[in-house]
Formats: C-alpha cells, structure tokens, sequence
C-alpha cells in the first residue's frame, strides 16, 4: 500500500486572521446606512439566476460563464481587474471616500448531474446542472453589486467582487489565492453565502468559529490479478476487497467528535473494467473524509490507513490511497460574523440566528477565512411543499423567494463592514 504526496500533512486548524479588524469591529458605532435592492434588482436576480442555470458548467471549465459575469459587470460599471484564474470573474466598486476593502466571493462551478428537477428552466446541457445552489450565489452577488452601485453616494470604502471557479472539487479559493488575489486587493473582510435547501426559506443562519468541516477527497484503488468468473474465488478478488473495505469504512470516523457531532466519511463512485464474467484487475473507489480539526483528521487518516492493511492482508490484493484535493474547515471570524447577524436581525428579525452545532459539509470559502477576517452564512431556501430533494442529487431544487434576503443581508452587511473605522 502507497498514498501519494498529495497526503503530506495539511493544516487542518485554520490561523487566526487579523486582529486589528477585531478591534474596529468593537470600536464601530454600527449606524452605516443598509442599502435596500429595488425591484428591478430583485427581477433581475430571479432572471439571472434562471439563466445560470440552464447553462452549467463544472469546475474549472465555466468559460462561457465567466465571460457572461464579465460582459455584466462592465455594463453595470464595474471596474472590471484581472482574474487570477483562466476561468472567474473579479470587479472592483470604489466609492472615492475612506473605508475597509470588503471582498464578496460567490462561486460558479456546476456538477456532473443529469437533472431530474421539473423546473421549466432545467439544464440546456447534459450531464450537467447546478445542484448546490451556485447559480443562486451568482445572480445573488449581481444583485448585490447593482444595490452597491445605486446607492454609491452613500456608502464608503472598496468592494471587491470575486467570481470564484471550481469550488466543488475545493481548489478554486487555493488557486486565486496563489496566483495572487488578495496580494492584489488587500481585503479587509471577506463574506460570502450558501443557499441550503434543507433550511426554512428566507432564514439566515451563521455560527462564529467552526461551522463547517473540513474535506479530504480520496481516491482508494485496489489491484489484483483478474480472472474467470466462474473460477476466481476470495483471493485477489479485487470487487470483494472493496466491498470489505467500503463496509468497514465507518469505523475510521467511529467516535471522532466535536461538539458532539461525529466526523464522516462516504463513498460516491466505484468503478472497474469487469464485466458480468470477468473478475477486473482494478477497481477504483472514490470517497470524502470530513473532520473538524488537525487531530480529528490525523486519527481517521491513520484509521484509513489500517483499514486498507487490512483489506490486503483479507484478500491478498495491492491498495493506493491518493488524497486528491481537500479543504480546511470553515471558521468565521467572531466580529465579523456578529455584524452580518446584526444586520441580519435589523432586516428580517429572528429569522436571523445562530447555529447550534458545525456540520459535516464543507467550503473552500474556508481558504479565504484562514487569510482573512470574515462570515460565511446559509440562507435558507427550502421549498414549499414536500421534503425537498438532497444538494447534488438530479431532483434539487431551492424557492427563489429566499433570494432577496440574500441580497440584502450580503449588501447591508458589505456596506456596515466598509464604513468601520
């Protein structure tokens, strides 16, 4: 057994970012103006976001989508600056007067699903949709950028618009970080949102600190001999030691907690090159671990580890573990996080409110946060009726009621962290 450099060990403890922004945050009276979307912003919303959605693409591929940002942004005004990646979008709103540079990231990347949903402005494309709500985030983010710009007089300092690729394989935040975005623009803050289907439509939920999980995506491959179908038996029999392996897969996380919440593990693709008589010499099974620290992630990396022996020793077949791309876990910073709540409570009332308990999802927002002071917060948008279909699955679907509220809370909070001083 063998697991590739991608393994070397990753922070999983994100950095505590920027103190001094603490500071003002505390200091901050609080009473900038929160600009309010018109109508026509709120339609155009709705309309984008239809738009996005019958035109997917996946990760690192959304040309044609980026090249439509772009062509939107400059005809609304936006001074449109360079993107660090070959596909996204970066637009810059200064407002001439002083104040914190606030950058608001939505993502762009759709996923390899055939829809399944009914809605009448389904996927143009297929095997592909956005499934996890991404469309939503950039019709939002437009929305926001047209109330920011109507309302430029009142408000101070810098906004910085980022378009972000490939947040569904998690390697789109490291990228535009590495080929110099915040270098670049010096964000003082940085929020940004998530449409959840799951949460009553119109809600917003945050939590200071760890919210999310942090990922590893794994690549697991067995490898043995082949053979005859009606000859091969247990020995280097490569299908029966990944059906060993995926059924043990939950004792790896089996008592790894935190705040009472277990990390998880799942698979979601198995593949090989046999067929109904032939026993493959391969087979390839695709999977997440999520955990919540850098201890957490050691011991159900070191279980995986095992549990490949193991499967080995079992069957006498060979095993590779690859880490294939992975994200930190997603911590808010405390004050920023209080002033999107503020704001949030001032426009919706108690529908704004804290989470409980972090959950086992995961967002390379989190990349930005270990950089950068900042909130990321989930806006319900749970639709009426029956329970609604799971993110990534052909049959998701979100009420585009909830999306105003998007709108207004990224704005106001945007223009509240601006004006600090």
């Amino acid at each position: 057994m063998s697991w590739s450099r991608a393994s070397a060990r990753r922070s999983c403890t994100p950095p505590r970012a920027a103190t001094a922004w603490s500071r003002c945050m505390t200091d901050s009276s609080g009473e900038a103006t929160t600009p309010l979307p018109s109508k026509s912003v709120l339609d155009e919303v709705i309309e984008q976001r239809r738009y996005f959605h019958k035109y997917p693409e996946v990760s690192f591929s959304e040309k044609e989508t980026s090249s439509y940002l772009i062509d939107r942004l400059h005809e609304m005004g936006l001074d449109i600056k360079p993107c660090p990646t070959e596909t996204g979008a970066v637009a810059v709103l200064e407002t001439g007067r002083p104040g914190k540079t606030v950058m608001l990231r939505a993502d762009i990347d759709a996923l390899p699903i055939q829809e399944q949903s009914g809605v009448d402005f389904h996927s143009s494309i297929d095997g592909r949709m956005h499934a996890c709500g991404h469309d939503a985030h950039m019709a939002i983010m437009i929305g926001v950028a047209r109330t920011l710009i109507d309302r430029v007089a009142d408000l101070s300092g810098r906004y910085v618009f980022v378009f972000q690729p490939a947040e569904e394989i998690v390697e789109g935040a490291k990228a535009m970080i590495a080929k110099g975005l915040l270098d670049k623009h010096h964000p003082d803050a940085v929020i940004g949102l998530h449409i959840v289907s799951f949460l009553q439509s119109g809600t917003v939920i945050s939590k200071p600190g760890l919210m999310w999980s942090g990922s590893d995506a794994f690549d697991v491959s067995f490898s043995g001999p082949g053979g005859h179908g009606g000859m091969m038996g247990r020995r280097g029999n490569v299908l029966a030691a990944q059906a060993f392996f995926i059924e043990r897969l939950h004792t790896v996380v089996e008592g790894l907690e935190h705040d009472g919440v277990q990390c998880h593990t799942t698979v979601g693709n198995i593949s090989s090159d046999g067929a109904w008589n032939i026993v493959p010499r391969g087979v390839l099974v695709q999977g997440s671990v999520r955990t919540f620290n850098d201890s957490l992630r050691e011991q159900a990396l070191d279980r995986l580890r095992d549990l490949l022996r193991e499967t080995q020793s079992e069957f006498e077949v060979s095993s590779n573990l690859d880490l294939v791309h992975g994200t930190v876990p997603l911590m808010n910073e405390p004050n920023v996080t209080r002033t999107v709540l503020e704001v949030g409570h001032e426009l919706i009332g108690d529908r704004a409110s804290l989470l409980g308990r972090p959950l086992t999802v995961s967002d390379d927002f989190a990349e930005f946060l270990t950089r950068i002071p900042g909130c990321y917060f989930m806006l319900g948008a749970k639709p009426e009726g029956e329970a609604p279909a799971a993110h990534h699955s052909p049959g998701f679907r979100i009420d585009e009621a909830a999306l105003p509220v998007g709108v207004k809370v990224l704005a106001g909070a945007a223009s509240r962290l601006a004006s600090q001083q």
